[in-house]
């Protein structure tokens, strides 16, 4: 698994677990919009605000726990990472589930509690 997904039993017992970047970025106008990146399949990131939207450059630019460095910090903000998935329930039903990892110490494991994604 990537990088910036946490591990735990969740994954037993999850499917479409998804870790994705949320900021505001601002653009060569100085205009600030609402810029996204998923983070699931990435083993490093060095990731780069052009022109308001993210894009993965090669190298590492370090992170902060799970979320991931590189110059788009410069010029945004609000970045948040929230992993998602959808979670077996204790009736073998199934129930969408979030979490917010930003500030989520790399190494804390998750469990499944009855469809939600919870930190152990």
């Amino acid at each position: 698994m990537s990088a910036f997904v946490p591990g735990g039993s969740y994954t037993k017992t999850s499917n479409n677990i998804k870790s994705t970047l949320y900021c505001n970025s601002k653009k060569r106008d100085q205009a600030s919009i609402p810029a996204g990146m998923d983070l699931t399949s990435l083993s490093q990131a060095n990731i780069e605000n052009l022109d308001g939207f993210l894009v993965n450059n090669p190298g590492n630019g370090g992170s902060n726990g799970y979320v991931p460095g590189g110059s788009y910090t410069i010029t945004s903000s609000g970045e948040v990472v929230i992993l998602s998935a959808n979670c077996q329930k204790r009736d073998q039903s199934w129930q969408y589930s979030t979490l917010d990892i930003t500030h989520l110490p790399v190494g804390k494991t998750l469990s499944n509690i009855d469809g939600v994604l919870t930190v152990d």
